[in-house]
């Protein structure tokens, strides 16, 4: 078995930050839509469409990606029962920084879907939704999260050590760029990790 980290929600290219409270609760902002919302996507900030994916707000838990097509999720196509999915977020108190947000542990996958596949346990999922109203089935993946799968209570801080917990300590941190944006270029992509990365991983998210 293997555990995937893949980074999601807002960025620092959007007008919005995904607030982190001094409690350790935070809000996960998703990423807006490049179309205008129509049902049954999900209207998000600012009135826009946006694209919730994970989804655990719904039963089950999903997650999407362009796993055939984007060369950043190339790795989830390895993808299988049992497997760990482990979300990665930028979120900003006083200052910006990547958190830990949440866990989906994989129950099915729903791979290449070209074609609408019916009702099912997908149809929470925000490339479902998107296909749906804009009838673009362009070979996105749905993974289904087990019980177990959830948004945690509080981010867990992913910084220097606990990227290196992860990676190993081979990483390179240049001069000339932040700590975030180093961890940011690491993490840019849906990396699959093994070995003593998967079982810290794994020891984060709450059974």
């Amino acid at each position: 078995m293997a555990a995937f980290l893949a980074n999601v929600g807002v960025n620092a290219s959007h007008p919005v930050v995904s607030p982190l409270h001094a409690d350790g609760t935070f809000e996960l902002l998703s990423i807006p839509e490049a179309v205008p919302w129509q049902p049954p996507m999900v209207l998000g900030w600012r009135n826009k469409a946006v694209h919730r994916d994970p989804d655990f707000t719904s039963a089950p838990a999903t997650y999407g990606d362009n796993c055939r097509r984007s060369g950043r999720a190339f790795s989830m196509r390895r993808a299988q029962r049992g497997d760990l999915i482990v979300f990665l977020a930028r979120l900003v108190d006083n200052h910006a920084g990547f958190y830990l947000v949440g866990c989906l542990e994989i129950d099915d996958v729903l791979p290449d879907v070209t074609v609408d596949p019916g009702e099912g346990w997908w149809d929470g999922n925000a490339h479902m939704r998107r296909a749906r109203t804009t009838g673009s089935w362009d070979s996105f993946w749905v993974f289904k999260g087990s019980p177990k799968s959830k948004l945690f209570d509080r981010a867990a801080p992913f910084a220097r050590e606990e990227l290196t917990t992860v990676f190993g300590d081979r990483l390179r941190w240049p001069a000339h760029r932040t700590e975030l944006q180093t961890i940011g270029s690491y993490t840019r992509a849906v990396r699959r990790i093994e070995g003593a990365g998967e079982e810290w991983l794994r020891s984060i998210c709450p059974s």
